[in-house]
């Protein structure tokens, strides 16, 4: 999980005929919960720009030159911060993830910079590469806490045990820890075989974005995952239920505009969604987004489906 008082800097170098593109993906970074900057939303009015743009750079945990055929052959600012970053990089270690090359289209990249291994964004997983190089190096500097959920199902998962971890994940539950924060999650959306996914790069899990569009019972919600297996969907035969761990980690302290405590990143047709973990008196628990909460009922009781698998490889 990235810190969120002390997000890393990634410094958005690119031409201006570029904007539109380098925009989208300043966006991308910040959702992802990093701190991008980019001259046409960081510098103010009045500030000495040139000056600025040195020490953003400076103070970068990443430097991206974003390349194009725009950006190719292209004089003036781009290349003055490309050649500060240069001086940046020699001062790192010879193993850092610092100089970046991305290529915003099919463009030829510059001798100058051709012994850096340069990332195609265009491609299909280009975004997930980025991801995973930045996390490599953040994981080497200390940036990046990972959270380890329980994937493991349990068939006597008591009150007291799901409220005393509660509170030592920090989950919100409107009734057994209504002060949590949540966890800040690196969600990512990812489409395999037309179905799509969303990674959450914080827990290393991959979920369905939508699911079961009915509600069934749990019988019906193993047998459906099993299909879902049989099936191969996206893919992968691995989905299973998720714990109520893994489910609660999906809880928001706050309801998104479908009125769900639940990032508006997953469909909101789930509005309550089955686990593996079974109560002392052996029926299972669910996760209530409409409710916000965790809660075991009777097995005949009907909710939604959203299977869940690790991440493990994805591309």
């Amino acid at each position: 999980m990235l810190d969120p008082e002390n997000p890393p800097r990634i410094f958005l170098s690119y031409t201006r005929k570029d904007s539109a593109n380098v925009k989208e993906l300043y966006q991308k970074l910040k959702q992802a919960g990093y701190h991008p900057w980019m001259d046409i939303e960081d510098i103010l009015p009045g500030q000495d720009w040139e000056q600025v743009l040195i020490q953003a750079i400076n103070d970068a945990v990443f430097f991206l030159a974003c390349l194009s055929t725009n950006s190719i052959d292209h004089r003036g600012v781009v290349q003055q911060e490309i050649k500060h970053a240069l001086q940046v990089w020699r001062r790192k270690l010879d193993d850092d993830i610092y100089f970046i090359p991305v290529r915003l289209n099919d463009c030829q990249v510059p001798e100058a910079l051709a012994k850096f291994n340069w990332l195609d964004l265009f491609q299909e997983h280009g975004f997930s590469r980025l991801l995973a190089a930045l996390r490599t190096q953040m994981e080497r500097l200390g940036y990046v806490r990972k959270i380890v959920l329980r994937s493991r199902p349990v068939d006597d998962l008591s009150d007291e045990m799901v409220k005393v971890r509660l509170r030592e994940m920090d989950f919100f539950d409107f009734y057994m820890n209504w002060m949590g924060r949540g966890i800040k999650h690196q969600y990512e959306i990812v489409e395999r075989n037309y179905e799509k996914l969303v990674l959450d790069h914080t827990t290393d899990l991959i979920w369905q974005q939508g699911g079961l569009e009915k509600d069934i019972n749990i019988t019906d919600a193993e047998a459906y995952v099993q299909k879902l297996n049989d099936n191969k969907f996206a893919g992968f035969t691995d989905w299973r239920l998720p714990t109520l761990e893994e489910a609660m980690s999906l809880m928001e302290p706050k309801k998104n505009e479908q009125r769900l405590f639940i990032d508006a990143v997953f469909h909101k047709a789930q509005r309550g969604i089955w686990t593996a973990d079974k109560e002392l008196s052996g029926v299972p628990w669910f996760a209530d987004f409409f409710r916000g909460g965790s809660y075991y009922g009777v097995d005949y009781n009907d909710f939604y489906v959203r299977a869940v698998r690790s991440i493990q490889s994805l591309i």
